[in-house]
């Protein structure tokens, strides 16, 4: 592990100056792009590590006097950490997005946000602050939210090229920002949340030659919060938690996207196993609920599918992360367990437990074990309950 650090004179406090927790930074706008700028190191840069780390999220939380309600909310911020034989160097520049644009164009905050407050209405459709994931393309990177829309990205120099829309489908109303791709076949996997006849989920396939086709669409009277999935050699998995909301409320301009979903535990989870390669709806199972951001990894044994997710017992990080008031959030702050899910299509049941890991979110594998079973797990966690992300860790889950 190498710890690479830059302390930045340009960052400045959404909170009150006397009350600044230690976590305060990553609350904490940064005001100002960087180019090429000499990190320090401490420990050793293995010679064989050359290239470059490429990161997106939220950087700016306020416009003026407006600050955004929901860490979601902030303005993306993409940065690269390149590995260099003249050492670490990073540069950083805001998306310019078409949401980012207006709000300093207009000194306000655009409507349609993820969950914060505007004088004005407008629908989250039009939100394409892509700040939750980035990949990369044949000669771009793509910055990814939680909306039909993503922004293509100058890999070089960091710059905006231009938004890309699902124009091929109608009525999309979100996506997940975590497409799956297979390392094998090269295709890409994405999910989207439509609210057409009929509405539900629709499964797409991109080839390597760039061709998008519609694998499935799933039917569903109410649409869950889908972040992530999981795709193996033969299925896709979608696992939804009680965590739902009514499709045609997802364009609506009503109140912040976040707001239209709703938490019912006694719906229990669905777990919708889709064949890959006809797009048929092969099973679905209840369990117990259940909610996750981040599926971790998925492969097949015999008639049984296993699935690794970090699962919450309910949505309520979404919440810690809201500003209060212009404020830093207080906290609690909950981590969610890695835990394994048993796909039994023969006997058509789906069963959960808990990985003997620590509680963490962000959990990473080895990419060569895509899509087949993996041992070790790296992900981060709070050094103590309730606290934000502070430490790595590593764990064999065999």
């Amino acid at each position: 592990i190498i710890v690479i650090s830059l302390i930045s004179q340009c960052c400045r406090p959404t909170m009150n100056p006397g009350y600044a927790p230690r976590y305060s930074i990553g609350f904490t706008s940064l005001l100002h792009e960087a180019s090429s700028v000499p990190l320090s190191v401490t420990g050793i840069v293995p010679p064989g590590l050359l290239g470059t780390l490429y990161r997106i999220g939220p950087g700016r939380f306020e416009i003026g006097s407006h600050s955004v309600g929901h860490w979601l909310d902030g303005f993306s911020l993409l940065s690269s950490v390149t590995f260099g034989s003249c050492g670490v160097t990073c540069n950083n520049r805001f998306l310019a997005s078409s949401w980012y644009r207006r709000a300093l164009t207009e000194d306000i905050l655009p409507a349609g946000g993820f969950d914060s407050p505007s004088t004005r209405r407008g629908s989250h459709l039009i939100d394409d602050n892509a700040n939750m994931n980035i990949t990369h393309g044949r000669n771009e990177l793509e910055g990814l939210g939680d909306t039909p829309q993503s922004m293509l990205i100058d890999p070089t120099t960091l710059a905006t090229i231009r938004t890309r829309r699902r124009t091929h489908l109608r009525k999309c109303c979100a996506s997940s920002p975590h497409p799956v791709f297979d390392r094998l076949t090269g295709e890409r996997f994405d999910l989207l949340l439509c609210n057409g006849d009929p509405a539900g989920y629709v499964i797409t396939v991109t080839s390597p030659e760039g061709r998008t086709r519609r694998l499935c669409t799933i039917p569903s009277s109410r649409l869950g919060y889908m972040h992530s999935f999981s795709v193996t050699p033969r299925w896709v998995v979608l696992v939804e938690g009680p965590f739902t909301a009514y499709p045609r409320s997802l364009s609506s301009s009503r109140r912040p996207y976040l707001r239209n979903y709703v938490w019912d535990a006694g719906r229990g989870s669905r777990v919708l196993v889709v064949d890959r390669r006809s797009g048929a709806l092969r099973a679905t199972l209840s369990m117990r609920p259940l909610f996750a951001l981040h599926h971790i990894n998925a492969w097949d044994d015999g008639d049984q599918i296993i699935v690794d997710l970090a699962a919450y017992p309910d949505p309520s990080i979404l919440d810690s992360l809201a500003f209060d008031h212009g404020e830093v959030p207080a906290g609690d702050f909950p981590a969610p367990l890695a835990t394994r899910l048993v796909i039994d299509l023969e006997h058509q049941r789906a069963l959960c437990s808990p990985l003997r890991c620590p509680p963490g979110e962000f959990s990473m594998i080895d990419a060569r074990y895509s899509m087949r079973p993996h041992t070790i797990l790296f992900a981060s966690g709070p050094t103590r309950t309730g606290e934000p992300i502070d430490r790595l860790s590593r764990s064999d889950v065999t």
